[in-house]
């Protein structure tokens, strides 16, 4: 079987930690043969607010939003400091921007597909969720960031509700590890939510739990010498997996 495709998107600024977390969690994940990861950018060079410079596997572009977002069964979005993470969000029309709200809005998955285990996820790593709060992908939903940025996410979830038409229920920030708000009737996406920083590593774990099992998942927290808070996080039912007489994950 081919590794499961996962897009990971940097911008300037971002928390070193929020990326290589989740990237060495899902890397290791089946001794390396579940996931396939990309690392996209809109610069060849992107530099984390420790000042690591990460080269890009690929362009982020309108090609990449046009044409091959649909292969990617992982979006995954880190944070960073306050300051970049707002002047980020509030490039609406920035390409990184683009294809979050791109990603989130991909049509649901073909009826075969076993949306408890092969549908989309879209995972935000701590302040990374302001982005989805801005875009307004947390509509209706619970979510979670880091403490400090509990405020700042409501104030971006509650402004993103108000401008829809008809006005949506503001999406719901909770104290959590991680929370997984469940998968979409609409679209089949599962969106999750890391709280801060280290936090991102549950939340992966948690993916791979999804993805292959607990024990591959307690493998890796074995190789990395982690301690898995894995009952810390927020479980929302999964009311599109439900209604399909699949089982909860």
């Amino acid at each position: 079987m081919a590794p499961r495709k996962i897009l990971l998107v940097l911008f300037p600024g971002f928390n070193t930690l929020d990326m290589n977390g989740p990237y060495e969690v899902l890397q290791k994940a089946g001794d390396g043969a579940v996931f396939e990861i990309f690392v996209a950018a809109e610069s060849e060079i992107t530099t984390s607010i420790e000042g690591v410079h990460v080269k890009r596997d690929i362009a982020l572009d309108d090609d990449l939003i046009r044409n091959h977002l649909p292969q990617y069964e992982m979006l995954v979005v880190p944070g960073g400091t306050t300051d970049p993470v707002v002047a980020q969000a509030a490039k609406v029309n920035s390409p990184f921007m683009r294809l979050i709200e791109a990603y989130a809005a991909l049509p649901e998955p073909p009826h075969s597909v076993d949306l408890a285990h092969d549908g989309r996820i879209l995972l935000s790593i701590c302040t990374g969720a302001i982005f989805l709060g801005a875009l307004g992908i947390f509509d209706t939903k619970l979510c979670t960031t880091h403490w400090a940025a509990y405020d700042l996410l409501k104030k971006y979830a509650q402004t993103a509700a108000a401008r829809t038409l008809p006005p949506q229920q503001a999406g719901t920030v909770v104290a959590a590890r991680f929370v997984d708000s469940g998968v979409s009737p609409a679209t089949g996406l599962r969106v999750i939510s890391s709280g801060g920083i280290s936090c991102g590593m549950d939340a992966s774990l948690y993916v791979v739990k999804l993805r292959v099992g607990e024990a591959a998942a307690q493998t890796v927290a074995g190789l990395l010498d982690y301690a898995w808070r894995k009952t810390e996080g927020f479980v929302v039912l999964d009311q599109a997996v439900a209604d399909k007489g699949e089982k909860k994950a």
